[in-house]
């Protein structure tokens, strides 16, 4: 039920990640033609791509972990037996959980206090810090989910070498 929900909020948050994108590339697109040709400059531009490629990166994270999309050292795991390579996944899953869950705590603990502080960004645009910090510990829940996900797997999996013995 929990692992169902959390695939459904990681697929939502890699659709919103290929709209920032495609709205990355246009606004890019827009910006250029009115640089080059109209002579007019959009000021919020640049900060906004800044923020665009922020959100792309932690809405893609959990779905590119879902995907099994992450660099890995297949030409050292894939010459382990089953037993290591199932020993391998639960370890490097286990690093990546702890890695995630606790920058996830400390994220929400940061967005919190630019909340209760209304701190506002000294740029153009003025937007509140939390609304732009926020997506990194939601991004990194996410991820920390999927890489939990990933050790229940590994765990509940049976190497193949012993499939046949039972």
């Amino acid at each position: 039920m929990l692992r169902k929900a959390v695939n459904r909020i990681t697929d939502v948050f890699g659709v919103i990640g290929i709209f920032l994108i495609i709205g990355l590339c246009c606004l890019v697109i827009i910006e250029i033609i009115n640089r080059n040709f109209l002579y007019l400059g959009m000021d919020w531009t640049i900060e906004m791509t800044e923020y665009m490629l922020a959100f792309i990166t932690f809405c893609g994270a959990g779905w590119l972990l879902k995907a099994d999309g992450h660099i890995k050292f297949d030409l050292i795991t894939e010459r382990l037996s089953p037993t290591y390579k199932r020993a391998s996944n639960i370890l490097s899953s286990s690093i990546g959980f702890l890695i995630t869950a606790i920058l996830t705590f400390f994220g929400f603990y940061k967005v919190a206090g630019l909340i209760s502080q209304g701190t506002v960004t000294e740029t153009v645009l003025e937007l509140p810090q939390a609304l732009l910090i926020g997506i990194v510990p939601v991004g990194l829940l996410i991820a920390s989910l999927q890489f939990l996900f990933r050790i229940i797997d590994s765990v509940n999996e049976f190497p193949s070498e012993r499939k046949g013995d039972s």
